[in-house]
């Protein structure tokens, strides 16, 4: 995996000069040049700096203004590309030139990442923060208290992504109850890309849908519902419940030795996330589906 910075910081890295099998090479000039994760040139070819034949490996430094990276707004609600935008890399490219006029091609990168990865109602229902706080009201997580902090960042990422697939009671229209009901929408409607055709819009129970304004002002104890979900699904993600994963996998007798268990014969629903998880939401989902007529 490759190391993580953060992002408008300067970094400097270390490149040994080895060729394909390991060997040392020496050659009579390198040029760097450094660009993103989209192949564009952040840095022109330059001579490394005080490079002498003989040396085992050279020394970069990125500054900082070239490790910046796209920055978000909290106000927009398209979130399908907010988890890539928010991140970035720089990759350092050597051009080795040997006495012999050969040249050959050495690289190293390096990931960019912002403050703070997981904003609440945008890529997740709570920073890492309250994550780590959530965590302490939920018992047996062993996934979760094992991995450090960038598996559990990028599982509270999937975790959210699986939780916005599940169609969540009352969440579904445009009129505008109290505080205390899931339809409440501050705005009373609101206009977007995926407006109905009576040009109201319609939630559908896609949760994914709102801005962060309007992610805040659901009801409390649907967002303490929704936190201890995602880290129960986060926790399930970075060490899933072996019987459950059998299970879902359609097992339906495990003979070991003299020990047999046998389940029902029955495939369990395949459900967007784990058991654990859907039971903190249990009070507010909905299986129904609306029929209609345009």
């Amino acid at each position: 995996m490759m190391q993580s910075y953060l992002a408008g910081t300067a970094v400097t890295v270390d490149i040994p000069l080895l060729d394909d099998s390991g060997n040392p090479v020496q050659p009579a000039t390198v040029n760097y040049r450094v660009v993103d994760q989209t192949d564009t040139e952040i840095i022109p070819s330059t001579p490394v700096p005080g490079y002498t034949v003989g040396q085992t490996s050279v020394s970069i430094t990125v500054p900082a203004g070239s490790n910046a990276i796209q920055t978000f707004s909290t106000t927009d609600n398209n979130v399908a590309d907010i988890d890539q935008s928010t991140f970035g890399s720089r990759t350092i490219q050597l051009t080795c030139v040997d006495a012999l006029g050969n040249t050959f091609m050495l690289s190293a990168s390096y990931v960019l990442r912002p403050v703070d990865v997981l904003v609440m109602g945008l890529n997740s229902f709570q920073s890492y923060a309250q994550a780590q706080l959530t965590r302490r009201f939920i018992a047996n997580c062993p996934g979760w208290d094992a991995a450090d902090e960038d598996a559990r960042t990028a599982a509270m990422i999937e975790a959210r992504d699986h939780l916005v697939r599940l169609n969540y009671y009352l969440l579904n229209t445009n009129v505008n109850f109290g505080q205390d009901s899931l339809n409440y929408i501050p705005e009373g409607q609101y206009v977007s890309q995926y407006a109905a055709t009576n040009s109201l819009f319609m939630f559908n129970g896609m949760l994914g849908l709102l801005t962060p304004q309007q992610f805040s002002q659901l009801p409390n104890r649907f967002i303490i519902a929704l936190q201890k979900a995602q880290v129960a699904e986060a926790d399930y993600i970075l060490q899933p419940d072996p019987i459950e994963q059998r299970r879902q996998e359609g097992l339906v007798v495990e003979s070991i030795g003299q020990t047999k268990q046998m389940f029902r014969g029955a495939k369990p629903l395949q459900l967007p996330a784990c058991r654990k998880a859907m039971s903190y939401l249990s009070y507010f989902l909905t299986n129904t589906k609306m029929i209609g007529r345009a």
